[in-house]
């Protein structure tokens, strides 16, 4: 077992206020390792792939401020992707003994923090870490290794775990590693972190100095046949208040809108999928907040759906006619989807600002058979911060 790895246990055991008659027994083992020269002093990440850092532990993350959106709900990833970029993690190089042997290198990385949940991310699923210092605050987190010798980089790779040893290795292993003459080269880790609202308790304000991962440098060796995740780790970290949740509070109005239908005649009507009376009306999109990226809208019903495709819905109980439905188009006559999102043309982030989308209404003919009487049927309208 090399010396620095036995001085590096004894130290811990030495400054942990044990009896006096400890710290000598930890001194003693220390010299006498040291004084019998069978194993060579080497660090305690040595074999084969040395691997070592200079300054802080700690790889700090970009302060930031994340904006929640109005109507965020418990589950929904807040903010965007977050990068933390660290090329030079570790200075490594490749032992003299093994410069013959196909050694592999990356980086494994885990969470301090218990799950709470899972989330989907840019349609994949993701496990959510508590961020224990602000309530309601988790994240996910990705990452993947890199170098410094042209060997490209590893694939993305999720946290999944808790602890060393649930610690994930990103693949595919850069290498083999070329001895180079033993010149260290860097060892990088490129991480990235997304905040998710966890509880309704969030709120605005400040964060403090939390920890999302541990990573670690990884090797293969022996051809393959031996692995090791490194003893010395580095601590990605947000300090004091360089983590802010701003809550947006400011949505747009949006008034109830009245569409008085003109009369249709059944004559008018001439089979399934006759579209009469279309009248004009606008969807007011009152005092938008901005700082978005964007608002998006979608349609819905309070009665059954008829017709998704073409926007049909089903007319309400008061209505005294049959065999239609009411219609809703576009300004330009083309269908509007059911369920489907719209963007809202022209939203500007800069400012606050008011907006409106152009529509039409009407009367569909849903079978061969109309009777007439009253119309009445309604629609109902989402909001979507993004």
């Amino acid at each position: 077992m090399p010396v620095m790895k036995i001085f590096y246990r004894c130290f811990l055991c030495c400054s942990d206020n044990l009896q006096r008659a400890k710290t000598r027994l930890c001194l003693m083992l220390l010299l006498a390792m040291g004084l019998a020269g069978g194993s060579p002093v080497i660090h305690a990440a040595g074999i084969a792939l040395d691997c070592d850092y200079s300054g802080t532990y700690y790889i700090y993350a970009p302060a930031t401020t994340i904006l929640v959106k109005p109507n965020t709900q418990v589950g929904d990833p807040i903010g965007s992707w977050i990068n933390v970029n660290s090329p030079d993690t570790w200075q490594c190089y490749i032992t003299s003994a093994y410069q013959n042997d196909n050694v592999y290198a990356s980086v494994g990385a885990y969470s301090p923090y218990a799950r709470v949940m899972t989330v989907g991310v840019d349609g994949e699923a993701y496990n959510v870490f508590n961020s224990v210092v602000k309530t309601g605050l988790g994240y996910v987190a990705r990452f993947r290794a890199t170098s410094g010798l042209g060997l490209g980089s590893s694939d993305w790779t999720p946290i999944t775990g808790t602890a060393t040893a649930n610690a994930v290795v990103a693949r595919p292993l850069l290498g083999p590693i070329p001895y180079n003459g033993g010149n260290a080269f860097p060892l990088g880790i490129e991480m990235q972190i997304h905040f998710v609202k966890t509880t309704s308790g969030l709120s605005s304000g400040p964060v403090m100095a939390f920890d999302p991962a541990y990573v670690r440098s990884y090797r293969t060796y022996n051809n393959g046949a031996n692995t090791l995740l490194a003893e010395r780790y580095r601590i990605v970290d947000y300090r004091v208040n360089d983590l802010n949740i701003q809550l947006m509070t400011q949505t747009c109005t949006t008034p109830d809108v009245n569409v008085n239908l003109r009369d249709v005649g059944i004559q008018e009507l001439t089979g399934p999928g006759t579209i009469k009376g279309l009248t004009p009306f606008n969807l007011n999109f009152i005092n938008c907040p901005d700082g978005l990226s964007g608002i998006n809208y979608k349609f819905g019903s309070t009665t059954s759906i008829l017709d998704v495709a073409n926007g049909v819905v089903a007319l309400d109980a008061s209505s005294g006619a049959s065999g239609v439905g009411v219609v809703l188009r576009s300004a330009n006559d083309d269908p509007v989807l059911l369920n489907t999102e719209y963007s809202l043309s022209g939203y500007d982030n800069s400012a606050m600002r008011s907006y409106t989308v152009p529509l039409q209404a009407g009367i569909y003919q849903t079978e061969n058979e109309v009777h007439s009487g009253s119309v009445k049927g309604s629609f109902t309208f989402t909001l979507i911060y993004k």
